[in-house]
């Protein structure tokens, strides 16, 4: 019975909160899905404590031991630390101008250096995906050729301002791309609903401590 009642509960839920989706106006499907929803956040905001305290234990012991590395350790717990204070007393809601100051001079400068080193890895991924061993290795040769000189400045000054190449590459892009990414993105809904469907029906027991038996 201790894995039992969870898994009824579950079930019961899940066809309520997906009723909730397909049938408007029902007031009382309209209430269970809000009160799940806050039942989300409550638990999703818990989690972010739990990560917190557990990353504190982590870099703290590594600061208190000044392992290699200590200084940045100390510097996340400080900036971690920092938002949560900046987030609770000070900000208070997202629409405080604060919030939009950090993200333009804080984050997105951040994002963008930890982008501008991944292009090294990718330099790299992109020199052995792109080396002739098989007819599809060719395909992906040519393909990444025509999208790299026809979607970047450089390549259109050095064909002289010829629209074909650039043509080619907003056809890969817009009808070869868009369906791979469609399909993947099906995959990946089908992949969803068959999870969720496993732990509705309490095939998948995991999250008890189980392992679906």
């Amino acid at each position: 019975m201790k894995k039992e009642i969870p898994v009824a509960i579950t079930l019961i839920l899940a066809i309520l909160y997906v009723a909730a989706n397909y049938f408007t106006g029902v007031s009382f499907l309209e209430t269970t899905k809000n009160l799940l929803d806050q039942w989300f956040l409550i638990v999703a905001a818990w989690a972010v404590l739990v990560g917190s305290v557990n990353l504190t234990q982590i870099h703290g012991r590594k600061v208190a031991a000044k392992r290699e590395g200590w200084f940045y350790s100390a510097w996340l717990i400080a900036c971690l630390y920092g938002m949560m204070f900046f987030g609770i007393f000070v900000a208070k809601n997202a629409s405080y101008p604060g919030w939009t100051f950090m993200y333009n001079q804080l984050i997105a400068p951040m994002n963008a250096t930890v982008y501008s080193t991944i292009v090294f890895y990718i330099g790299s991924a992109a020199y052995r995906a792109f080396r002739v061993r098989s007819p599809e290795a060719s395909v992906l040769l040519v393909t990444a050729l025509i999208m790299m000189l026809g979607r970047v400045p450089l390549g259109r000054m050095l064909l002289g301002g010829n629209p074909a190449l650039s043509q080619m590459a907003d056809w890969i892009l817009n009808v070869p791309n868009s369906a791979g990414m469609r399909g993947i993105q099906v995959g990946a809904c089908l992949g969803g609903v068959a999870t969720a469907l496993r732990i509705a029906l309490g095939i998948e027991r995991g999250h008890l401590g189980g392992t679906g038996e």
